[in-house]
């Protein structure tokens, strides 16, 4: 009976996600006549093959194939979206929207792993987003100096920045230990991932 249940979640699980994909992609595709079959019909296929790595890894309550496997999902699905409306979108102008969901989606996914906000994926998911949102300015032009002349001249001044800002952060964790708790499981808390998983 247990067996049948499991089975008729899976079954749910998977229903779902196909329902939930199907609609951003029926909402956000422009009419048919402007969309080139090819890279549609190849597009389509990299977002199936994602959303199944996503659904096993649910399964198997693995939390770093998860992450990962939703975001080439997430990023699948972009692109997909983003050549139906523009056409072939080079991906020297597109690859910063993958520092950027590798950023968002850490919040998240950190959240259900361990029930609470943690500075250790809350910081590394905040830079990525600002990082990645940075990078477009140069992929689109808004920043007109090639990028490795902008870093050649401004990385000492990103270094000095960081390490006065990792510094600051050691001396708040020092003062305010409670807003910055260490890593701790609660076992009495059911949880999204097993710790195996990990």
């Amino acid at each position: 009976m247990a067996k049948d249940n499991r089975k008729f979640q899976n079954i749910l699980l998977a229903l779902g996600l196909f329902l939930f994909l199907t609609g951003i992609v029926m909402a956000f595709l422009p009419p048919v006549v402007q969309i080139e079959s090819y890279h549609f019909a190849l597009n389509c296929a990299f977002v199936v093959i994602t959303a199944a790595l996503v659904y096993f890894s649910i399964l198997s309550q693995n939390a770093v194939v998860f992450y990962v496997s939703v975001n080439f999902c997430l990023l699948s699905l972009a692109y997909l979206l983003l050549n139906a409306r523009l056409g072939d979108v080079p991906i020297k102008q597109a690859w910063p929207l993958v520092v950027v969901v590798f950023g968002i989606t850490l919040l998240p996914v950190g959240r259900f792993r361990y029930k609470k906000f943690r500075t250790f994926y809350v910081i590394p998911s905040a830079a990525l987003t600002v990082l990645g949102a940075f990078f477009f300015l140069f992929t689109f032009k808004i920043i007109k100096m090639p990028m490795r002349v902008f870093f050649s001249r401004f990385m000492p001044f990103f270094f000095i920045i960081g390490g006065i800002a990792l510094i600051i952060l050691y001396y708040v964790r020092l003062k305010a230990k409670d807003k910055f708790p260490t890593i701790q499981t609660d076992e009495d808390e059911p949880s999204l991932f097993s710790e195996e998983g990990c």
